[in-house]
């Protein structure tokens, strides 16, 4: 298994990255943001919010509710933007959220099955060149409630063309959810590595 480490320098920590061979020659984190270990679910953040918090309500949403003010401008494509996108405000510059392009290239060009990892279930996803990630099942926040799920939930920084709802990964799929509830994100290489 080819894995390229990838230095962090906001918080001076390693993040490592895999190479699983896709077409477009991104690279897959190999832990959630957050988390310490592929196995760990780590932080829940609502679509285009940097920070995990303990209220995903409508109302408590920055890019749900039109009461809130930088709702009033619609947001596209977050991906890489550190005001919108966790990855890159938690981990810098190096890493993003996936689009919903980039999500679907992993679940169509690799292998997707149930596994376990150190008693975590979760999705093994292996690349054309055997490489493989895995994303841990994890759960949702929805207003004050955590709701435990039998497969991973992974935002996409692209919005759907309708106002509030957001595509992310679901299982082995790409569904849209609500922007304010609290999901997991699984970041890319910003860059392609050499």
């Amino acid at each position: 298994m080819t894995v390229v480490r990838c230095l962090l320098t906001l918080k001076n920590m390693n993040h490592e990255c895999i190479d699983l061979g896709l077409p477009s020659g991104l690279k897959w984190a190999t832990c959630n943001v957050g988390a310490n270990s592929p196995e760990e679910c780590g932080d829940y953040f609502a679509w285009g919010e940097i920070k995990p918090k303990d209220d995903y309500s409508k109302m408590n949403s920055l890019t749900y509710s039109k009461n809130i003010a930088t709702c009033k401008n619609r947001l596209w494509n977050i991906s890489g933007n550190p005001k919108f996108d966790a990855a890159t405000s938690q981990w810098g510059e190096e890493w993003r959220m996936p689009t919903k392009d980039e999500m679907l290239e992993l679940i169509t060009v690799c292998k997707l099955e149930k596994s376990v990892l150190n008693d975590k279930k979760g999705l093994k996803i292996t690349g054309p060149n055997s490489n493989s990630i895995f994303l841990p099942n994890n759960c949702i926040y929805f207003e004050k409630c955590r709701i435990e799920k039998d497969y991973g939930i992974y935002w996409t920084s692209t919005p759907h063309e309708g106002r509030y709802i957001s595509y992310l990964l679901e299982a082995d799929r790409l569904t849209t959810k609500s922007r304010s509830c609290g999901y997991s994100i699984r970041p890319v290489q910003n860059h392609r590595l050499r």
